[in-house]
């Protein structure tokens, strides 16, 4: 490993960074340094989708695919979350890069304008960017979400004025507007310019691409801190105020977002998105899928992994009880050794696990057989969408 620049592509140009804090948050660098301010803090822990902003990625190839926009991933995420050093070789997109030709409001904000719904403002660019990825997504597979779709879209930001009722009138009415989609040519352009042939370190942050590589990393810095969807050490760090050391990101690890059939179980690589796997199993198990649209948020199962979620071990988790339930497996890598252990012995108490240094969380295995169960998941909370769980249950 050497060091290295961050590049990403920002407001129609690649971005260049050097000696960046590696916890530094894309929101704060938006607001502070780049002075895109559209993009709000609200809770500043990804509860109220007041920073949702868009990142964009050239498909990899996976086993677990998903639907491209005309060559580019699209992905709402909360920027209170994101570490900076995490949007090397992507896009990323803010309120500031919405707009129609001629310079006029996009249709989503056209949307908003005409069905008022925005009266503070203080939500209306989280909204705004919820929406505008929703609207890329489908008008690029030629679909139109219904109410309830947008409304689970838009599960992840809240709004205190409105009731909701004219943000969800304004979703359905942009698809009534002309469409502005993104010109997605010159993004693909500029991120296929990015050279990521190899793994990337700046400072204390490394980002191996490769599992072999992120095993040797791992084996050799067992005190290092593993990163994946930050959608829980980043509250670490913006509420506790964590020093987390050294960093190992392992987001770049293609081979460990694979969702793949291997012999009599589904093996869901420990970097698959919860949105990813979480729509894998209501695919097997019809039966999860109201945990799998109240599992946090949109922007928080984008980020989040399904590895991450059971290695965090926390108790307000959702996916533990319902693969437990599954009878899942962990599958632990330390260098070139694997082993295997079922969930239900991997915890030992209260967040605390039986990983050993410089273990790491490579896969989780779901035997086939499972397929057969009648498999039922519960979630009580204070709120419906986007809320921690009072009670989580899988039997």
């Amino acid at each position: 490993m050497s060091n290295a620049t961050i590049r990403f592509f920002h407001r129609g140009a690649l971005v260049a960074l050097n000696d960046v804090p590696p916890t530094r948050t894309v929101l704060d660098w938006l607001r502070e340094d780049a002075r895109c301010t559209g993009t709000k803090e609200g809770c500043n822990e990804g509860d109220c989708g007041a920073c949702t902003v868009v990142i964009g990625e050239l498909p990899k190839h996976s086993d677990a695919p998903e639907p491209a926009v005309r060559g580019l991933a699209l992905h709402s995420v909360n920027a209170c979350l994101q570490f900076l050093p995490t949007l090397h070789g992507k896009a990323l997109f803010t309120v500031e890069d919405l707009k129609a030709p001629g310079g006029a409001l996009h249709p989503v904000q056209q949307a908003m304008v005409e069905c008022h719904g925005s009266q503070c403002g203080f939500c209306t660019p989280g909204f705004v960017m919820s929406l505008w990825s929703a609207c890329e997504r489908h008008q690029a597979n030629g679909t139109r979400p219904s109410r309830q779709q947008l409304a689970d879209e838009l599960a992840g930001n809240l709004c205190r004025c409105t009731g909701y009722r004219p943000i969800l009138d304004a979703g359905q009415r942009l698809f009534d507007l002309p469409a502005a989609p993104l010109d997605t040519a010159p993004v693909v352009a500029a991120l296929q310019s990015i050279d990521r042939s190899g793994s990337f370190t700046q400072g204390r942050y490394h980002a191996p691409r490769t599992l072999a590589e992120l095993a040797a990393l791992r084996e050799q810095r067992p005190d290092a801190r593993l990163l994946a969807g930050s959608t829980d050490i980043g509250l670490w760090v913006n509420k506790q105020f964590k020093d987390l050391g050294e960093i190992i990101y392992v987001g770049d690890v293609d081979e460990l977002k694979r969702v793949e059939e291997r012999g009599s179980e589904l093996l869901f690589g420990a970097g698959v998105s919860l949105e990813v796997a979480w729509r894998v199993l209501a695919a097997r198990w019809p039966t999860l899928t109201d945990m799998w649209l109240r599992f946090g948020s949109p922007p928080v199962r984008n980020a989040g992994t399904l590895g991450g979620n059971v290695a965090n071990g926390s108790p307000i988790g959702d996916s533990a009880p319902v693969l437990m339930a599954l009878d899942a497996s962990v599958e632990l890598r330390c260098g070139s050794n694997v082993r295997r252990l079922p969930l239900a012995d991997f915890y030992v108490s209260y967040m605390v696990n039986r990983l050993a240094p410089g273990e790491f969380v490579q896969a989780i295995a779901v035997p086939l057989h499972a397929s057969a169960r009648q498999v039922r998941a519960y979630k009580i909370s204070k709120r419906f969408d986007s809320d921690i769980s009072a009670v989580c249950a899988g039997l």
